[in-house]
């Protein structure tokens, strides 16, 4: 069944046809599509534009609908233009000419727009539930690590000591704005542009505010033209989950290098890993990889639909039809990267002895040395020259830092100098970042909770 052609004298043309068809996609938005008719048909019963009793039958018909496809998928392999026409198909054929009354003053222009915005705000929701156990798992390390300490980088060079947990705490603060991100996203996506016709409203008396309600929309659309002709919405749910793909993607990569043999600071749950078919000692870390490489497919996503919008007029144009796939890959791959990662990080073991090994490298004290000269009084920069000399003694002498230090700083600052053993301490080194964001283990275990607390917030 076409929703159109009583002035088309034959069929489109075969490759046409199925070159125009969206039904093989868009029938993912079968649930929101049926529940947006549902309101609308009550929507016209409560204006008096159909009879009270149509309207119930058509709900009652299309609520049947609904079960019907719930208890079998497979009669969505229809060969329907797309959603709404298989919609519209099976109506009638529960209520015979009754079911064309269901698209009365209604346009698949608006009705298309109004199923992605449900469809967008259910898989929003979805994901930030998601998210939020990602950030409570994280949470959970990093509460079990809190005083395990381990070199930090800059520029993927040993800097500073820090905390495992100061490093989980820090992926975690990513995922929280997120979820926020998100949320923000779903605010602008929970509009109603059911009631704008095809493009200049509609002459029928509906309560557009009172549809809004029954659907669960913030508020109806201001205006009808914009409503069935912008996909902002749908790009900005799909650069949420892009974000969210890139924080999972360094997340992936601090996992990948720091469980290499070289690093052995992790241990990564053999079940997401895969072996070797050449070498049988390998286990390659192909969930982490494939979360990396999938923020490369949803990048791509917010671009098609930014490219798609570019440069269309006002008004609907059937370019629009290719909204969809984009927004569903963005949520489908994020949403499956978030479960996949949850499960590395709860599965995650940690080698306390080999991370700790690392962060007593002595040059990793060296900004914690010129600190506490500074402290004494010397001015910062002439003790961080100070420092960087001793740095350039010990390595051309092959003697370490502390021994470097010990033979100079005696002169020149005697309190610090005597008490060089703590000073090259890692764990006196992170407990020294007390402040709030620091890697000291109170700091971290306070960062953490306050993580989750924003996300089971809301």
């Amino acid at each position: 069944m076409k929703l159109w052609g009583g002035n088309y004298s034959a069929d489109p043309d075969r490759d046409f046809w199925e070159f125009n068809r969206s039904f093989p996609f868009d029938r993912r938005l079968i649930a929101e599509e049926i529940a947006a008719s549902r309101a609308y048909v009550r929507a016209l019963g409560r204006c008096a534009a159909i009879p009270a009793d149509e309207a119930d039958r058509l709900d009652g018909a299309l609520e049947r609908l609904a079960q019907q496809v719930q208890a079998d998928p497979a009669g969505l392999d229809a060969d329907m233009e797309d959603v709404h026409s298989f919609v519209e198909t099976r109506l009638t054929e529960a209520v015979g000419d009754l079911a064309g009354q269901a698209h009365l003053g209604r346009s698949r222009n608006e009705q298309a727009v109004t199923a992605l915005r449900l469809w967008i705000r259910s898989a929003t929701d979805r994901l930030r539930e998601a998210v939020a156990r990602l950030v409570e798992t994280l949470a959970e390390q990093g509460r079990a690590g809190a005083d395990a300490v381990m070199p930090g980088y800059t520029h993927t060079r040993a800097a500073e000591p820090i905390t495992y947990g100061h490093l989980a705490a820090a992926h975690a603060w990513g995922l929280v704005r997120d979820h926020e991100r998100l949320a923000d996203a779903r605010r602008r996506a929970n509009v109603l542009p059911l009631g704008s016709g095809a493009l200049a409203g509609t002459a029928l008396p509906v309560d557009r505010e009172a549809l809004a309600r029954d659907l669960g929309f913030d508020s109806a659309s201001p205006n009808a033209l914009d409503a069935v002709m912008d996909r902002d919405f749908a790009a900005e749910f799909v650069f949420a989950c892009a974000q969210l793909q890139t924080h999972l993607a360094r997340l992936a990569e601090d996992l990948i290098w720091l469980s290499s043999p070289e690093y052995g600071f992790f241990t990564l749950p053999e079940s997401f890993t895969t072996g070797s078919s050449l070498m049988p000692q390998k286990k390659n870390p192909d969930a982490l990889e494939l979360v990396r490489g999938k923020a490369a497919r949803v990048d791509g996503d917010v671009v098609r639909l930014l490219i798609l919008m570019k440069g269309l007029p006002a008004g609907y144009q059937k370019d629009l039809q290719e909204d969809k796939e984009a927004v569903f890959d963005a949520a489908d791959t994020t949403a499956a990267s978030v479960a996949v990662m949850t499960g590395v990080v709860a599965g995650l073991g940690l080698d306390r002895d080999a991370m700790r090994r690392a962060a007593s490298r002595e040059e990793m004290m060296a900004a914690g040395l010129a600190v506490a000269l500074a402290r004494e009084g010397i001015p910062f920069r002439k003790a961080h020259g100070l420092v960087g000399s001793l740095v350039a003694e010990a390595r051309k002498t092959g003697i370490t830092l502390r021994e470097a230090a010990a033979r100079v700083l005696p002169a020149h600052c005697p309190a610090v100098a005597s008490r060089l053993e703590a000073v090259f301490d890692p764990d006196q080194a992170v407990r020294a970042k007390a402040a709030r964001g620091g890697t000291a283990p109170d700091a971290v275990r306070e960062s953490l909770a306050a993580a989750v607390e924003r996300v089971r917030r809301g």
